[in-house]
């Protein structure tokens, strides 16, 4: 599995996450990382993360350690869990694969903030739509 070519192509891609200044910066098996360095639009009213910014990058993150078998996946649900805010302006989410089946995987992932604070977490279960040999060029 290449790696490195996957999260090229994500980075490149995926216009969903560019919107939102997110990157993948980790992919291996049954893992992935996602970074955002945030700007204003990413912030609510009071200048905190907008909680939105936080299930968005759980869901990039859990969609990226889904994906690490080569295959792709869409999310069904999830449970995410707020504990905390912060104002930092780097955040990190890490998704760890917790169960695979044939079309289910069900995915771990925390977000934490640089001083490695955790944030929030959550559960996602991703179902498997198909090859990313499937994925429609440019």
């Amino acid at each position: 599995m290449d790696f490195q070519a996957m999260i090229d192509a994500t980075n490149n891609k995926n216009s969903f996450m560019l919107h939102n200044g997110i990157r993948l910066t980790v992919m291996e098996k049954d893992h992935a990382v996602v970074e955002a360095h945030l700007k204003r639009e990413n912030r609510n009213l009071y200048g905190a993360v907008h909680g939105g910014m936080f299930l968005t990058m759980a869901d990039c993150a859990a969609g990226g350690a889904a994906r690490s078998n080569g295959m792709r996946y869409v999310t069904v649900d999830n449970s995410f869990s707020f504990y905390r805010n912060t104002r930092q302006d780097h955040l990190i989410a890490e998704g760890k694969v917790k169960s695979r089946g044939t079309t289910i995987c069900v995915v771990g992932v925390q977000i934490k903030d640089d001083s490695g604070k955790l944030l929030c977490e959550g559960t996602f279960t991703m179902f498997c739509v198909g090859s990313q040999d499937e994925i429609p060029p440019d």
